[in-house]
């Protein structure tokens, strides 16, 4: 494949990846619903509620998020209870896992991204957990906020993957600072710990608004609770009680539906379903 190409969905794929996704996403709430453990459903999958009833007819997952202290208890209950049929991608869980957020990965099947041909683990199909941190009212210490997870961020990337990049001379450069980065003290693990210190550093002070790190959206905490039920698909799910503030603020008027060549989302160049 030409670099700047990509490979569309078939139909039958959106399909079928869309009911596996809707299948994981069921036994996940089941869990959390039994832990008392509060989550929201965001972003696209939240558009696509609102829009249309359930998926973005061409997206291509399912996104959720939960404050810091249920994101933290779900982890471990998730990776216990759901640990039969699913792997919890997380960078606490797994020694090469750059990710701050989490996923739930449906095990034997495969969903590859740019960085899977990297790393030991393996990438099925999967959701996506996003978790809230606090973040002060301040737009200046906001950003500083913002720029301070960028910068440790790299650090875990660049220390968790050792990675072929776009020329000789970079991935050279790439490759020395892997290796410098995974020098005994201080490795991937430490860069890690910097990062969650960075992210969770407001957490202990009462702020009226909470902030995504991973995607920089910031929102007002009372726009979560109390949480609405809504459909999506053949299932009730929780989304925030000001969606529609919290969506415009994040995409503008997002009932637009956008124009025929927008509506894709670009497919994995590997795509299997296992059993499913």
């Amino acid at each position: 494949m030409v670099a700047g190409e990509f490979r569309k969905y078939s139909d039958d794929e959106i399909k079928h990846l869309h009911d596996i996704e809707l299948m994981i996403l069921k036994d996940v709430v089941e869990v959390l619903d039994n832990h008392n453990l509060t989550y929201y459903m965001s972003y696209g999958s939240l558009i696509g509620i609102l829009r249309h009833g359930g998926f973005i007819p061409w997206d291509d997952d399912i996104d959720i998020m939960l404050f810091r202290e249920d994101f933290d208890k779900s982890l471990d209950i998730l990776k216990d209870e759901l640990s039969d049929k699913y792997d919890l991608i997380q960078m606490d869980y797994i020694d090469d896992c750059f990710g701050s957020f989490a996923k739930i990965s449906l095990r034997n099947t495969t969903f590859s991204r740019w960085y899977t041909d990297y790393v030991e683990y393996d990438l099925g199909i999967n959701i996506d957990l996003f978790v809230l941190d606090n973040i002060p009212d301040s737009d200046f210490i906001a950003k500083l906020h913002h720029y301070a997870y960028v910068f440790f961020y790299q650090f875990v990337i660049n220390s968790c993957i050792k990675m072929d990049m776009y020329t000789k001379f970079r991935t050279k450069m790439h490759h020395a600072v892997y290796h410098f980065l995974n020098i005994i003290p201080i490795n991937k693990k430490f860069w890690k710990k910097v990062l969650t210190k960075v992210m969770t550093i407001f957490n202990n002070k009462k702020t009226n608004k909470v902030v995504d790190c991973f995607s920089f959206r910031i929102y007002d905490r009372d726009d979560f609770e109390p949480a609405v039920k809504a459909k999506f698909e053949d299932f009730e799910v929780r989304i925030p009680k000001n969606s529609d503030k919290m969506l415009t603020q994040v995409y503008g008027d997002y009932m637009k539906i956008p124009p025929v060549e927008k509506r894709y989302n670009s497919a994995p160049d590997v795509l299997d379903f296992g059993e499913y």
